[in-house]
């Protein structure tokens, strides 16, 4: 019996991410508790970055719902219901999604850095 807690999810390309990134102009984000992003990217890091390192990774991703959506059951996330899809009850109002790689039992975060972005980090 497993312990882990089954999260409604959708499931998004890497390369959907990354447009939709770059469609965010001027904005710097933040990952949390991905190894394999944070081995690769220095964070805060604006969307351009961010977008270059998903498309070259290329693996899918799933994007939990923390809406709980009923139709979140692993199907493809419409893109433009993303903004849709952020946590924004946090501090800063900041958009939050929790994310882990297909295949992979880690969930990170990826955060827009609002203060970054006005600072050009």
């Amino acid at each position: 019996m497993s312990n882990t807690v089954e999260l409604p999810y959708y499931t998004i390309k890497a390369e959907t991410l990354a447009q939709w990134l770059d469609g965010q102009p001027e904005l710097w984000w933040n990952v949390d508790g991905d190894p394999l992003l944070t081995s690769h990217v220095d964070f805060s890091c604006p969307n351009e970055e961010l977008s270059a390192e998903l498309r070259g990774i290329g693996k899918p991703l799933r994007l939990f719902d923390p809406r709980e959506a009923p139709e979140a059951h692993g199907n493809a996330v419409p893109v433009d219901e993303l903004n849709d899809l952020a946590d924004t009850h946090n501090n800063s109002k900041a958009r939050t999604f929790l994310l882990s790689w297909e295949g992979d039992d880690i969930q990170w975060l990826l955060s827009e850095d609002p203060d970054a972005a006005k600072a050009g980090a």
